[in-house]
């Protein structure tokens, strides 16, 4: 069990674990607790515990939720317990890490890079489907409600978010949650998604490379930009669109 302690443990071995190693245990885990699930992890070093570990051996850590790793921490989940879902990760059965988003009551926001879309219904649509939407709440006091699909630049699906669940494909080649971000990669250095959630109103696209139905779509820093043919691209810097149906309407048939 990890016990709380210093930035070492009695070899001197730090907390930091290297890049790669994560990278592997995520992959391995499918990106979420090996328990429940959940897309929001802790890194959990199980076989052996920190105190006893000499090196960070990819093999013997795990990735944990925080519920699961504080039950860890206070003794009621056992190492065998952890130990037995590390062989049988329950994203990769599932085929999916998922979380949800925390929205509020109010209409919400959304940045894709420097274009806002303010109590917009669809706010991006291609050929008549609803790449991202938001609806008001079906009874009062409940939050708003985000779905959208997107997609890295061959068109496979990286996140899908239904009505504020979001859910992150156990093939991905690496998804990360990095405090309020995701991060979604497609290999080394390829940025297919990164998304922050700034709860309860607004959410911001900070990066994004995708292609959906023979429309590409890339947003990073300030520009958005559109291309019907992934040679010819038209940019959107700042502006935006507010109280309508739908904010951006894309057709190429």
């Amino acid at each position: 069990m990890q016990k709380i302690m210093g930035e070492r443990n009695k070899h001197g071995l730090g907390r930091t674990i290297p890049a790669e190693v994560k990278r592997i245990v995520r992959k391995r885990c499918g990106f979420g607790c090996v328990r429940c699930g959940l897309a929001l992890y802790d890194y959990e070093h199980f076989d052996p515990d920190f105190k006893d570990a000499l090196t960070h051996d990819e093999n013997g850590i795990t990735l944990l939720c925080m519920q699961c790793n504080q039950k860890r921490n206070r003794g009621v989940l056992s190492v065998e317990t952890v130990r037995e879902a590390n062989k049988h990760p329950k994203c990769l059965s599932d085929g999916f890490a998922s979380e949800t988003f925390d929205f509020g009551t109010k209409s919400m926001t959304v940045i894709v890079a420097s274009h806002e879309f303010i109590d917009c219904c669809t706010l991006i649509a291609i050929n008549d489907f609803p790449v991202l939407s938001i609806r008001p709440p079906e009874n009062i006091g409940e939050p708003y409600r985000l779905s959208g699909r997107f997609a890295d630049e061959t068109g496979e699906i990286t996140l899908a978010i239904k009505d504020n669940v979001w859910a992150a494909g156990a093939d991905n080649w690496d998804v990360e949650c990095v405090g309020p971000r995701i991060i979604i990669k497609n290999g080394p250095r390829r940025v297919a998604l990164k998304i922050k959630s700034e709860p309860p109103h607004r959410i911001i696209i900070e990066q994004l490379n995708m292609q959906f139905d023979g429309i590409a779509l890339r947003a990073e820093n300030e520009k958005f930009e559109i291309s019907f043919d992934g040679k010819n691209w038209t940019s959107f810097v700042g502006g935006g669109v507010a109280g309508c149906n739908v904010g951006i309407d894309l057709r190429n048939r």
